[in-house]
């Protein structure tokens, strides 16, 4: 059976609106001047302890402090909703489920992955969901991977693939040697997917429905 690994933002769905808006909400309450929309694409992806602390160099307690401000819109004010499934995507993940091939998420989003899946009516289409969690220590792709492989049994790594958006995605494939998607729809450059060595490249969701059907 071939276990296919989907990141959700910039992959499934395009989330931009909600969380540009989210950090316009925070990086005022910090003190810091909001950077252009421009700049805000780019920190689409990484985990928000990574934007804070490394990115933007803040300390753990304003970082923490930044990490509340900007759950409290994106969970609590709307923002996880501000959000839309890519042209021909629940197609796709419907197509997919009916031939039963075993679907899962691996994300840098946090506890509203699973209501954001439930959001667009496609949570039954998944079986593992593992999202970024520091409680638990899940803050790397490479780390859901493995917890994916783990709880299906996989043994034949020719059978799993990672779909995602960023360098990070292909990078944990390759980790676990596994075949990987890279797609340029979403929030990584073309360049940043081809750097990163993908196994395939898809520039839209219908050329991924090609490469996956």
């Amino acid at each position: 059976m071939q276990h296919l690994i989907f990141d959700l933002d910039g992959t499934i769905s395009n989330p931009e609106t909600g969380i540009l808006n989210g950090y316009k909400y925070t990086f005022p309450k910090i003190g810091l001047a909001t950077p252009d929309d421009a700049t805000l694409r780019t920190l689409i992806g990484p985990p928000l302890r990574i934007v804070f602390e490394n990115m933007y160099g803040l300390s753990t307690d304003t970082a923490n402090f930044a990490i509340n401000t900007y759950r409290t819109y994106y969970n609590e004010l709307g923002g996880a909703y501000e959000n839309e499934l890519y042209n021909g995507m629940k197609t796709l993940l419907e197509t997919l489920h009916v031939q039963n091939r075993k679907l899962h998420i691996a994300t840098h989003k946090g506890a509203m992955t699973e209501q954001i899946l439930q959001h667009f009516q496609i949570r039954n289409y998944f079986s593992q969901i593992q999202h970024y969690n520091e409680e638990k220590d899940i803050t790397t792709k490479e780390k859901m991977i493995a917890l994916i492989m783990q709880a299906e049994k996989i043994s034949d790594k020719n059978n799993v693939l990672m779909i995602g958006d960023r360098h990070s995605d292909i990078e944990a494939a390759h980790y676990h040697q596994i075949g990987s998607i890279g797609v340029v729809y979403g929030f990584g450059t073309l360049a940043e997917i081809q750097l990163s060595k993908p196994t395939h490249i898809a520039d839209d969701v219908q050329k991924l429905a090609q490469i996956l059907l």
